[in-house]
């Protein structure tokens, strides 16, 4: 498997995977995930100037992704996602410690993802990854709350270049 750098025409492949791997949400959390109905402009526009997306592919096929950018002094990590069928082989793992590297990368020394707290498995997901809770928020709707997720980075690089990285 390879993690890389998703090119501009690649960010279908983006949405594609993440909207894949969040319509399981559909009709469980509320308000719906934005995931779910996120346009590659939407994608492009977000990362546009200040970050990028990743694929991780197995042979030709593409079968993870996310999204960051830099957000003042840290590197934001959204839409981590992995086709179900991919599940439980540690790409969402390596996903997050290849953006950790970019992050080291871009000479930052933390990063932050954000997480329902409906979803207490994603909570715990990242708390075992070294991830602590800095900020609750809720939404307007008061039926479901979020959590800020950070993690300072150490020296240790992952991926040479930044660039890409076998897995």
């Amino acid at each position: 498997m390879l993690i890389c750098e998703a090119k501009d025409n690649e960010l279908e492949l983006v949405r594609m995977i993440m909207f894949e791997s969040f319509i399981e949400y559909k009709d469980k959390l509320i308000p719906p995930s934005g995931a779910i109905t996120e346009t590659v402009d939407a994608i492009r526009q977000k990362i546009q100037g200040r970050g990028g997306a990743v694929l991780v592919w197995a042979e030709s096929e593409p079968v993870g992704s996310a999204q960051y950018y830099v957000e003042e002094d840290y590197l934001y990590i959204g839409r981590i996602s992995v086709l179900p069928a991919w599940r439980g082989r540690g790409i969402g793992r390596r996903i997050v410690a290849y953006l950790e590297d970019t992050a080291r990368t871009k000479g930052l020394a933390q990063v932050r993802l954000e997480v329902r707290q409906s979803l207490p498995e994603n909570v715990n997901y990242y708390t075992k990854l070294n991830y602590v809770l800095i900020q609750e928020h809720e939404y307007p709707c008061k039926r479901d709350r979020w959590y800020t997720m950070s993690k300072s980075l150490s020296e240790r690089h992952l991926c040479e270049g930044g660039q890409r990285i076998e897995i």
